[in-house]
């Protein structure tokens, strides 16, 4: 984002995939008892809605709860009142079967659901040849020095891939790291381990922010040192700096010695503000992160000396912000708006992937704005000054508090400082530009606010200057979740004005019916704009 023109520029985005991996040793199928063949393989993994099947496998659950091989682990009732989840762990001769439940939910106390997974066919020994003791100190052998004993240990069967194992569950842990092992209760060989370290127990530090607000930090503790990745989120979230160098492949680790954060108060924002934005868009639109498959999330400081911009870089995979202009802004990580923009440009290359060009490079501009301010609203206060809600864009960067852009009143902002160029608020009032570099690559930055703007009559209500049109609001929660549904689900690469009008359209009949205010409501706010 250049300060002196307002241009927020994205390079793109590519994806760094998150991994994971699953024992899994059994197939989707039903519990015997109803008709169905049943496999020799391990497990029964079980999923059914069919209200014959749920009460049938109710009263099979109730049975072996009776006998012990099912124990209530925990009772559910969610926000939606009329719900109940209960999960049961699986036993077999009083000895848990490990990694395993199955769960039962109730709807006004009707069974709906029958879900999870369960052993029936164990049958081995369960007199173990080795002790306790002798369990901890193969744990022990095999890890590096320094484990300390954190649970007690625990016979437990083990699923095998054919088969079943009588283990012991042993659990040693040191600063960084908590390390499950099973060791086999007969042979005393290790069956298998896994870090455990949740991610709760990631370091939690204090930092200082740009405005001098005092923000929680999730930290990771190794080296003796604390650093900036965050480990509480399924995304794990890494800011680097640049060290003022322009080479965006250079990128080094932050750390810091006690876990408090006052030395480098961009970090301190550019991390925290990655990892709200994080939970907003699950929290709000149920999205993974970026990709929506919890990739990777790095973000970088200290690009180049005083550099007036954020983007994203499509070679490094990295988002990057510079410090700006020292006698106009401060560092471009300090508004939390700015920072959720520019991720939102990443959400869009995964998703609609607009084209930065014209109408369809306008709208990518637009949905990255509203994304911003909906993320202030989510996070900060309502109000008007640093660190509060409003419908400006960018204003926490600069010093003398002014808004990039406007969304409540596009026109009220001067484009250019000295110019009469304002930015419109009506498709009547777009700029017809080149498709170069020189004219905004058809205007992305510059018309953006016709779209922007339908969001903010959309949400908050009020009259079109140009048109003069009044609009009712139908309230952030409802706005967001249309504007999200119709640029992810339903906008192309080449999409226009008139693309996003049907597909926001679209979006609130999809969530609240086609004959709804809130799908009325969304073609006032378009016509508001002069997009019809």
């Amino acid at each position: 984002m250049k300060t002196s023109v307002r241009k927020w520029i994205i390079l793109g985005v590519l994806a760094l995939a998150a991994g994971s991996f699953v024992l899994n040793s059994g197939q989707d199928r039903p519990l015997p008892g109803w008709g169905e063949a049943v496999s020799s393989e391990q497990g029964k993994t079980l999923f059914t809605t069919r209200p014959e099947r749920a009460k049938a496998m109710s009263l099979f659950m109730d049975r072996e709860i009776s006998r012990g091989n099912l124990r209530l682990a925990s009772i559910t009732p969610d926000q939606l009142g009329a719900y109940t989840h209960e999960r049961y762990d699986v036993y077999y001769k009083d000895i848990k079967v490990w990694g395993t439940q199955l769960l039962r939910h109730t709807k006004d106390g009707e069974v709906y659901l029958i879900n999870g997974k369960h052993y029936d066919d164990i049958q081995i020994d369960t007199t173990p040849a080795i002790s306790k003791e002798d369990a901890v100190r193969i744990s022990e052998q095999s890890l590096q020095p320094g484990y300390v004993l954190k649970e007690t240990p625990e016979l437990v069967i083990f699923p095998l891939a054919q088969g079943y194992a009588l283990s012991y569950k042993t659990v040693l842990g040191r600063f960084d790291s908590l390390m499950v092992s099973f060791v086999d209760a007969v042979s005393g060989g290790i069956i298998f381990q896994y870090d455990n370290m949740q991610k709760e127990e990631a370091a939690i530090g204090l930092g200082t922010g740009i405005h001098g607000d005092e923000k929680k930090m999730s930290t990771d503790f190794a080296d003796n040192v604390y650093y900036a990745i965050d480990l509480m989120r399924p995304s794990k979230i890494v800011t680097g700096t640049s060290n003022y160098s322009e080479d965006t492949s250079r990128c080094y680790y932050l750390y810091d010695t006690d876990n408090v954060w006052t030395g480098d108060p961009s970090v301190v924002d550019a991390h925290t503000y990655l990892g709200w934005i994080y939970d907003y868009y699950y929290l709000v639109h149920g999205r993974k992160g970026m990709n929506d498959a919890n990739m990777q999330l790095v973000i970088t400081v200290h690009l180049g000396v005083n550099y007036e911009n954020a983007f994203f870089s499509p070679n490094t995979k990295r988002l990057y912000f510079g410090d700006g202009n020292p006698n106009s802004n401060f560092s471009f990580s300090a508004a939390l708006d700015i920072v959720a923009h520019e991720f939102t440009h990443g959400v869009t290359d995964y998703t609609s992937k607009l084209i930065y060009s014209f109408e369809s490079g306008a709208l990518n501009e637009a949905f990255s704005d509203i994304m911003g301010v909906s993320c202030e609203f989510f996070h900060q206060p309502e109000g008007h000054g640093y660190l509060q809600a409003d419908w400006w864009e960018g204003e926490d960067i600069e010093k003398n508090f002014k808004a990039g852009r406007d969304l409540s009143d596009p026109s009220s902002v001067l484009i250019w400082e000295g110019a009469p160029y304002r930015y419109p608020d009506h498709y009547s009032k777009r700029y017809i530009l080149p498709g170069n570099s020189s004219g905004d690559y058809g205007g992305v930055h510059l018309n953006c606010t016709i779209p922007s703007h339908w969001y903010y009559l959309l949400t908050h209500g009020g009259t079109n200057k140009t048109s003069h049109m009044a609009v009712e609001g139908i309230g952030l929660s409802k706005a967001e979740k249309i504007a999200y549904r119709g640029w992810v689900y339903y906008l192309h690469p080449s999409a226009t004005f008139r693309s996003a009008r049907s597909a926001t359209y679209q979006a609130a009949v999809d969530l609240y019916g086609s004959g709804s205010d809130e799908a009325q409501r969304v073609t006032r706010a378009w016509d508001a704009v002069g997009v019809h």
